[in-house]
């Protein structure tokens, strides 16, 4: 299945999961846009992804996730372990110059925004480092 179609699945399945109406969308995006998403007509922009993973919830990379599970059918669990090999093993061999992330060695793993969450803390999101909107092309 084509990550377009993966992320309208996923982004569905949350929203009804979650019992939230396209409508109760409207502080985030407008209900076309939401339909097309939901349909696999469009590609959602970085931006809007962090604003959707917010309203749901979830952390931007559980919803890329959750599409790349849904669109591969290898678990998102599984996806996350091997994300972590992938880091881990940038990490080894350098990290990426010019990148903060990378720059320190691999440490324990950083808790789930669920466990953020008992404390009362909102979970963090990362912000753009440019402005203006980008596309994710699935």
């Amino acid at each position: 299945m084509a990550l377009k179609s993966s992320f309208a699945v996923v982004l569905r399945a949350l929203r009804s999961k979650r019992n939230i109406s396209q409508r109760d969308f409207s502080d985030t995006t407008s209900r076309t846009y939401l339909s097309k998403l939901e349909s696999g007509k469009s590609s959602i922009t970085l931006d809007k992804l962090e604003q959707l993973s917010e309203r749901l919830d979830l952390t931007p990379l559980a919803l890329l996730a959750l599409t790349v599970s849904e669109a591969t059918g290898e678990s998102a669990v599984s996806l996350v372990a091997n994300l972590d090999h992938e880091i881990r093993a940038l990490a080894r061999d350098g990290g990426l110059p010019g990148l903060n992330a990378l720059k320190a060695a691999p440490g324990p793993a950083i808790p789930s925004p669920a466990v953020r969450r008992t404390s009362g803390q909102p979970p963090r999101h990362t912000q753009a480092v440019e402005a203006g909107q980008r596309e994710l092309l699935f």
